[in-house]
């Protein structure tokens, strides 16, 4: 069984998972739920994009709801690998709508356009070529 591994964090041997104390003023429970974390433990989930198993770590757990502000009530679906993924294609998807919406691009702005345009079409999230095609 392949367990993705994380940048940060080593990967726990069966039954050494580590357990941290919460602290449940820092945390946000909806009002249907009020479910706060007096620990957070490393848990082994499974990426419902990729299907491999990877760990949830509790100092990322810890972070997710007492820094980040996650509701308790949320839960880790995808791996490290395919979030960083999925945050990608975002940052170039905003630079693409950033960039389409310059009435004057200058020749560098151009550049970059058709690098985020060509990289979308590659990995599948654009189809139309002619937006490309067209800045030669």
């Amino acid at each position: 069984m392949e367990i993705v591994k994380h940048p940060r964090f080593p990967n726990p041997k069966p039954g050494e998972e580590e357990t941290i104390k919460g602290d449940p003023s820092q945390q946000n429970a909806t009002d249907a739920v009020y479910a706060y974390f007096d620990s957070y433990t490393d848990i082994l989930l499974t990426c419902k994009k990729c299907g491999r198993k990877f760990y949830f770590f509790a100092k990322e757990q810890k972070y997710w709801y007492e820094e980040l502000g996650f509701w308790c009530d949320a839960r880790c679906t995808h791996c490290v690998e395919c979030r960083a993924k999925t945050h990608k294609v975002k940052k170039l998807q905003k630079d693409y709508e950033r960039l389409q919406k310059i009435d004057n691009p200058s020749p560098e702005e151009v550049r970059r356009f058709r690098i985020v345009a060509k990289t979308l079409i590659k990995i599948g999230c654009m189809k139309d070529r002619s937006k490309v095609d067209k800045l030669g």
